[in-house]
């Protein structure tokens, strides 16, 4: 039997970009990049260097005036030929992170739909709202966090 097609990762991504900060634990400075998609496992971003496999992160994601910082390592980390850099892919290091990262996920998921059914409605549309109806019809597809 085939496997083509089927996804092979524990947890579905979602695509989703936003700029987030990391620190390696080693270094000192804290450097940005973007994320290309999140899971309830890990995220994915574009990195200049090649990050070995098992260095630990701690990024942070800003939602709005609120920040996540989540604790990962890095699982893989491969050149991307077209842009001279690396996809690095990680995976949160304990429950605490993963669930804060799942809330992120989830904020940025309400804000995009806010702005699609204002657009659609043709009028501004409150983040409470918006949050309502979005819960009510969309954070089922979610996996609960264990």
């Amino acid at each position: 039997m085939s496997n083509f097609g089927k996804e092979r990762r524990q947890f579905f991504r979602h695509p989703i970009s936003v700029p987030i900060r990391l620190r390696v634990a080693t270094h000192e400075r804290l450097l940005t990049s973007s994320s290309s998609d999140i899971s309830l496992g890990g995220l994915n971003f574009s990195w200049s260097k090649k990050l070995p496999k098992g260095t630990l992160i701690d990024i942070t994601i800003p939602v709005k005036e609120r920040f996540f910082d989540v604790k990962a390592k890095v699982v893989y980390s491969k050149e991307d030929k077209k842009t001279a850099r690396f996809r690095t892919g990680v995976s949160f290091t304990d429950f605490p992170s993963a669930f804060k990262a799942r809330l992120a996920e989830e904020v940025l998921q309400i804000l995009e739909y806010r702005k699609m059914i204002s657009r659609e409605l043709g009028h501004e549309v409150s983040e409470e709202e918006a949050a309502s109806k979005w819960v009510r019809d969309y954070a089922s597809r979610f996996p609960a966090v264990n």
